[in-house]
């Protein structure tokens, strides 16, 4: 299981940035990813997890490493596959 930091991290290489820069961007300290990469902090609040997985757009759960699912789910809500929509387009 992936620690916190190293998902942030991974979501930050995926999306070219810097963990620094989404720091500045959020308003959040940029001490916070020192301290999760040195282990002196575990966790952060709801309202930072929820800030980050918004930010990547993922949920809150794949962030803490919970979830294998990136992508929020919205109860009712279908996913897509691209196996339906090649279904869709070519029968």
């Amino acid at each position: 299981m992936c620690s916190l930091y190293e998902n942030i991290v991974s979501l930050c290489k995926e999306k070219g940035i810097k963990p620094g820069k989404l720091c500045s961007e959020l308003g959040l300290s940029r001490g916070l990813i020192t301290d999760l990469k040195m282990g002196r902090k575990k966790s952060i609040s709801a309202e930072t997890a929820n800030k980050i997985a918004s930010y990547f757009g993922v949920s809150v759960g794949y962030l803490l490493g919970a979830e294998a699912e990136k992508a929020p789910t919205v109860k009712g809500e279908r996913r897509v596959s691209d196996e339906d929509i090649k279904f869709a387009l070519f029968g």
